[in-house]
């Protein structure tokens, strides 16, 4: 299925761009008794997530390179937040962007990457991004003016977080004090792995925590030499099913699962008792540091990431997401969402 845009955000500001969030403890939810928590607000970027600096700079390169060039076609696979920040800047730079994207996510979702004038193709929700994937790599082979960017793979996703990581260290540094753990959910891994590249340059021996949804857990699954499963879950953005290749498995010194529902509670705490709208993904990271939190000393400082806006959530505010408990035109059933 395809859907083309007939209107465009008249908000886009060039000169806006993505980064130099701001870093937040949170007082309601840590208790200070318990280790510090600070949280990167990335769901403050131009269209309300993390994926902005993924997009921003990975055009910018890949111009520099002379590998793109205004008037070609963008393609890349998405669950929503990539998409928003690639058709975002596409419209700025002058491409043409096509998403494509696994059938079932949120209504907010597919609007806003529309409303930035981009073609959503929608693919069979049972093929989670592997069906994305395989129709994106169709889609460049028949259009010899397309280039794939494929967040999932390529390098420059990752490379994009190091920026982050610095405004972290210099925060720390300017407070005389030290990180001691990152904690941080695993979804295409450019977020996890280039931030942690980054701490633990500047700060030897900080822990760097991996978080994995409990129905989609990889990496958790490898470590404790288990079989894995894929099972559908309810936080869009995290468990593609697989070890994505930004994922360096070097730098991860613990692996904790998280639930949705846990990741959800946590999202409307955050609301309620830090003021923060972030998103159920967020939840997650925060449920998980918040728990570490009481394992550790006060003096200790743990650093995670808020991904994204919960706006972008509001149709399916009880966690459910609907779409997958129905066949669709296609046959395809399921429930959950899946990826990047």
């Amino acid at each position: 299925m395809t859907r083309a845009a007939s209107n465009r955000f008249d908000d886009v500001d060039d000169a806006t761009t993505p980064g130099a969030t701001d870093l937040c403890r949170l007082r309601g939810i840590v208790s200070p008794q318990h280790a510090a928590v600070y949280a990167k607000c990335e769901f403050r970027n131009p269209t309300g997530s993390h994926k902005d600096r993924v997009f921003h700079h990975m055009i910018a390169t890949l111009e520099e390179r002379g590998e793109i060039r205004p008037g070609m076609t963008l393609v890349d696979c998405s669950t929503g937040n990539g998409g928003a920040a690639l058709a975002r800047i596409g419209l700025q730079r002058g491409y043409r962007v096509v998403i494509i994207m696994p059938r079932g996510m949120t209504v907010e979702r597919i609007r806003q990457i529309a409303s930035f004038g981009a073609t959503i193709i929608e693919t069979p929700s049972t093929g989670f991004l592997d069906a994305s994937e395989a129709h994106a790599r169709d889609y460049v082979s028949r259009y010899p003016n397309s280039h794939y960017l494929d967040q999932s793979t390529n390098a420059l996703n990752r490379e994009a977080w190091w920026a982050c990581g610095r405004e972290i260290a210099e925060d720390f540094h300017a407070r005389a004090a030290k990180v001691d753990h990152f904690v941080c959910s695993i979804g295409t891994g450019g977020t996890f792995s280039g931030i942690s590249e980054v701490l633990k340059q500047e700060f030897p021996g900080v822990t760097a925590v991996a978080i994995e949804v409990d129905r989609s857990a990889p990496l958790f699954a490898k470590r404790m030499h288990r079989r894995f499963e894929h099972r559908p879950h309810n936080l869009m953005g995290l468990g593609p099913g697989k070890i994505a290749p930004n994922v360096r498995e070097d730098l991860i010194d613990e692996v904790r699962t998280v639930s949705g529902d846990d990741g959800w509670t946590m999202m409307k705490r955050l609301i309620s008792e830090e003021k923060l709208f972030a998103g159920p993904t967020a939840g997650s990271n925060v449920h998980v540091a918040a728990a570490m939190a009481e394992e550790l000393q006060p003096t200790k400082n743990i650093v995670t990431v808020l991904f994204d806006s919960a706006w972008k959530y509001q149709s399916i505010w009880d966690g459910h997401y609907r779409d997958y408990d129905r066949a669709d035109g296609d046959g395809d059933a399921g429930e959950g969402a899946h990826g990047a």
